[in-house]
């Protein structure tokens, strides 16, 4: 088993990043329409953009990694999958994921420069999650 180095799964990432800004101008423009295209301060409204804001990127990949096998649209192009150590992919695992990829991604981008210096190329959150994310060309 091969795993998926830092540039696959960064073009990866960055594909993920495109579809995840589509669903989030998607969900606001019908906010925005439903709220009759208002421009006046309505609590209910910021909330539910706040919301939509916040859970978009984890519902898109929690969704994707459990009901495509492992793999979101980005993955599918780059040809690499998600998969557990454990006895497979939970909700919990998925959420935890994106909770910690974000830390790493906040902090610099730590997490995710890790994949250069292992020869494993686990990012933070493949280690705190027993996840991993492996290259399917060379499997």
């Amino acid at each position: 088993m091969k795993y998926a180095g830092f540039f696959k799964r960064v073009f990866s990432l960055i594909y993920d990043s495109l579809a995840v800004i589509g669903i989030m101008l998607s969900l606001s423009l019908l906010l925005v329409l439903i709220n009759g295209g208002s421009t006046e301060e309505n609590k209910f409204a910021s909330l539910i953009q706040f919301l939509i804001i916040t859970f978009s990127g984890p519902c898109f990949y929690t969704y994707f990694w459990l009901s495509n096998n492992g793999q979101t649209l980005g993955m599918q192009a780059w040809k690499i999958q998600l998969i557990s150590n454990k006895n497979g992919l939970s909700v919990k695992d998925c959420l935890y994921r994106c909770f910690i990829s974000v830390i790493s991604f906040l902090i610099f981008g730590i997490g995710y420069f890790l994949i250069l210096f292992r020869k494993d190329n686990k990012s933070l959150a493949d280690l705190l999650t027993k996840t991993q994310i492996i290259d399917l060309k060379k499997t």
